[in-house]
């Protein structure tokens, strides 16, 4: 938690007021006393604003339906109110327990299936409750340099401060903490000079001489540039290829471009920080080339001469058309962060919430209401 006297939300709009408060009071808690470890919060997530909130942001995420094939839709048809009160009862009781998670498999980028566990809604709603009351006292305790699944932290975040690690070299929060590097998953690359590069989260890094320095100074000075990867290259053009098949050019173009530009605006704030401006050119060339192409096979023969010439960029856009090139921006330093100097030397608690046996859950005897420290 960098630059923080509160804690993270996991996006969107802010939470209700008395749930902000609670983890406020977690958050300040774990973060004056590092060593503290925290029971009897299981009373927490039973409380009415808890599992509001709770269903709020399950709502937000929306996805499918579980074993029970009980989706959002039908929670509401049913009555929020009226599960989220049968929830408490049943928490409160000590009696809830977990449905089985219904298994799919989902394919990946490289042609391999991944396997997902869908919980149901019911699940999903509980287990929310207990993300609220527990995150907060775990965020306290993560490094300013950690990333990954932490609230109002994000990918480009991170690739920004892999950037600016890369002016000076940095050492690794590894053996410290017991973590090894996967095998498969993990190369050594030379970044000196630009020699090699490397993909990470949908870009390839690459340093980069500037240009300007040079120029102006006769300094050589290398930095760490991002573009999207090859894969992410193709992959967006895949996406753009099955929205514009050649069956769709009896269609209105407008319907078309309604479908491309959410896509486009996607994949162009992902990338639009960094030096994407190529490949951005790269992207709006190629959705110009399939939208001409299905003008072209509407017309057929009947093309009047010239009217190929017509079908340009400004044609396009008038009907609505996102363009990529000119929004790329270079996201600097991301606010609130600050240095990890000296980070290392602070050695974390093993566990924040101490173990209780009787939790709660599964007919299990409820903890205690209060907040407690060991």
């Amino acid at each position: 938690m960098a630059g923080k006297t509160g804690p993270n939300d996991p996006g969107g709009e802010e939470p209700h007021d008395k749930v902000r408060q609670l983890q406020r009071q977690l958050w300040a808690a774990a973060k004056r006393a590092p060593g503290r470890r925290f029971h009897a919060l299981y009373d927490q997530m039973c409380r009415d604003d808890i599992l509001r909130e709770a269903w709020r942001r399950v709502r937000r995420n929306r996805g499918a339906a579980g074993i029970d094939r009980v989706s959002i839709q039908d929670v509401e048809q049913y009555g929020v109110e009226r599960l989220l009160q049968e929830l408490g009862q049943v928490l409160r009781a000590g009696e809830y327990g977990a449905q089985v998670v219904r298994g799919v498999y989902i394919p990946k980028a490289d042609g391999k299936m991944r396997p997902l566990g869908i919980q149901t809604v019911r699940d999903r709603v509980v287990q929310m409750a207990a993300k609220l009351v527990l995150e907060p006292i775990f965020e306290a305790d993560f490094e300013s340099c950690s990333y990954g699944l932490r609230p109002r932290r994000s990918a480009v975040m991170a690739l920004e401060r892999i950037r600016q690690l890369s002016l000076g070299g940095a050492g690794h929060v590894l053996d410290r903490l017991g973590l090894k590097l996967h095998p498969q998953k993990t190369r050594r690359v030379e970044l000196a000079d630009g020699r090699e590069g490397f993909d990470f989260l949908g870009c390839h890094l690459r340093k980069r001489m500037s240009g300007r320095l040079w120029e102006q100074k006769r300094l050589k000075r290398y930095d760490l540039h991002r573009w999207p990867s090859r894969r992410a290259m193709n992959r967006v053009r895949e996406r753009v290829r099955e929205l514009t098949p050649r069956g769709r050019c009896h269609q209105d173009v407008r319907s078309v471009i309604a479908e491309l530009n959410p896509v486009l605006r996607g994949w162009g704030q992902y990338f639009g920080s960094g030096n994407s401006a190529n490949h951005f050119t790269d992207v709006d060339a190629y959705v110009l080339r399939r939208l001409k192409g299905l003008r072209l096979k509407r017309t057929g023969r009947n093309l009047s001469a010239g009217q190929a010439q017509r079908w340009d960029r400004d044609y396009f856009e008038s009907f609505g058309l996102h363009r990529l090139r000119g929004t790329v921006r270079y996201p600097g330093k991301p606010p609130g962060h600050r240095s990890t100097r000296n980070s290392a030397s602070r050695q974390p608690p093993v566990s924040r919430v101490r173990e209780i046996r009787t939790h709660g859950l599964n007919r299990g005897v409820g903890s205690e209401p209060g907040l407690r420290a060991d």
